[in-house]
């Protein structure tokens, strides 16, 4: 086991209530850097713009545009590389979560996680689109995210229209969440799977969804934490894709209470990326 001091960023400003802070963590944005390259007008960027918004920290999932919708390997270290790179340059401001294709060799995946999160400064695994949540080949994934005691941020949505390579719904998260009870999963983008999404994971305890997603619904985030309890919706913009200041405004414009949205907005993400822990999460 490893402890360290947490991680809070001195410059939190979001909720305070008597001696406890709260911070804003948005749980789910990307960069678009021509090559994946490292700058500090990057973090510079990132950070004014969660900062107007009243964002304290993001959660970096991948560099748009390196590799696709089925990254090769060099297109996953690249990825990950910037990330690492965002959050030792700013760790008070960026979290990185270790990006990963399912269809590569395990040996390489595994391989790819300890280097980011058991010997890196990652602190979660992120699977977009490259193979369903039902195939057998995120199982090895899954199995070594619980063992590392961190979670796994899947992209999931429901379309009438052209699905995504392999796009996974909602139903499909769930039978992932079936096939691995002690893995804590964030779907991703209520926006996108709406009501429907909502209902097909309800039944699965380890599934939270983030926020993040298409266009305002009214009553959606509402109806997520009903069905859900707010300790299972967490705050996500898809930035730089999506603005900060809308994508907040989802949550802090609903009909839930003060304490629901502070749940919402960052105490969740403080509990299920363990940052009141020592280095935030327990290698093993």
């Amino acid at each position: 086991m490893v402890t360290a001091r947490p991680v809070f960023p001195r410059r939190i400003r979001a909720f305070e209530k008597g001696d406890e802070l709260y911070v804003v963590i948005d749980i789910h944005t990307h960069t678009q850097v021509a090559g994946a390259e490292f700058s500090p007008e990057v973090v510079d960027a990132a950070r004014r713009a969660a900062s107007d918004a009243g964002i304290d920290k993001i959660v970096y999932l991948f560099n748009l545009g390196t590799g696709g919708r089925d990254p090769s390997e060099q297109d996953i270290i690249a990825s990950n590389d910037l990330g690492m790179r965002l959050t030792a340059a700013d760790p008070a401001f960026f979290i990185g979560f270790c990006y990963l294709n399912p269809a590569h060799d395990p040996a390489f995946t595994l391989a790819e996680m300890d280097r980011c999160i058991m010997h890196g400064n990652m602190r979660g695994v992120k699977l977009w689109v490259a193979v369903h949540a039902t195939d057998a080949r995120l199982d090895p994934i899954m199995e070594r995210a619980a063992q590392l005691g961190v979670p796994v941020l899947h992209h999931s949505w429901y379309k009438s229209t052209t699905w995504a390579h392999n796009e996974s719904s909602p139903a499909e998260i769930a039978h992932l969440a079936r096939r691995h009870p002690d893995t804590t999963i964030i779907m991703a983008h209520l926006a996108g799977v709406r009501w429907r999404g909502v209902l097909d994971i309800k039944d699965c305890p380890n599934v939270l969804v983030d926020t993040s997603g298409g266009v305002q619904e009214a009553g959606l985030v509402e109806y997520a934490v009903r069905e859900l309890g707010p300790e299972r919706v967490v705050f996500g913009s898809d930035w730089p894709l999506r603005n900060f200041a809308v994508q907040k405004a989802r949550v802090t414009g609903s009909g839930i209470t003060q304490e629901q949205k502070e749940l919402i907005l960052g105490k969740n993400a403080v509990r299920i990326l363990k940052l009141n822990e020592v280095g935030g999460c327990d290698h093993v």
